[in-house]
């Protein structure tokens, strides 16, 4: 029995092949990022959500005691006033989830423009790493010949 060892030949990728391995690179980070934003829009949604029903609960209390007074209440003004309570209530109620949206929709467009930067980078190094690639091999080679 003879123990031969064959020459493991390199598999050169034509160009096609090439660049579909680059698609996927940039294809798998754009994913990435879209459910990245995805997650972080849906926890915006959620978080304004909880903090609006928690909004609400503490103005329950406050409600309750206006609907028992507004029962009690023997004169108009004194309706009026109780009246105008509870739509102060509501306007500071909307004013805060307005405030609310805005903050959210300032740290979506940090977190859109972040993502973007992101993808720009790996697009850049991995444009860079493809068209240097030769040298890179060459240097690499020649680090584990050293060694």
């Amino acid at each position: 029995m003879s123990n031969s060892t064959k020459a493991v030949s390199k598999r050169r990728f034509n160009k096609s092949e090439e660049h579909m391995r680059k698609v996927h690179v940039y294809k798998d980070t754009a994913l990435n990022a879209m459910q990245d934003a995805s997650k972080f829009d849906t926890t915006i949604v959620e978080s304004n959500d909880g903090y609006m029903e928690k909004l609400r609960e503490a103005d329950s209390t406050e409600y309750e005691i206006l609907k028992m007074n507004m029962e009690k209440a023997e004169t108009a003004e004194e309706r009026e006033a109780i009246r105008k309570r509870m739509a102060e209530m509501d306007k500071e109620r909307y004013a805060k989830d307005t405030e609310n949206k805005t903050f959210y929709e300032k740290q979506q467009e940090a977190h859109r423009n972040h993502n973007l930067k992101i993808l720009g980078s790996v697009a850049i190094v991995s444009g860079l790493v493809y068209k240097y690639r030769k040298p890179l091999m060459d240097m690499g080679r020649k680090l584990i010949t050293k060694a």
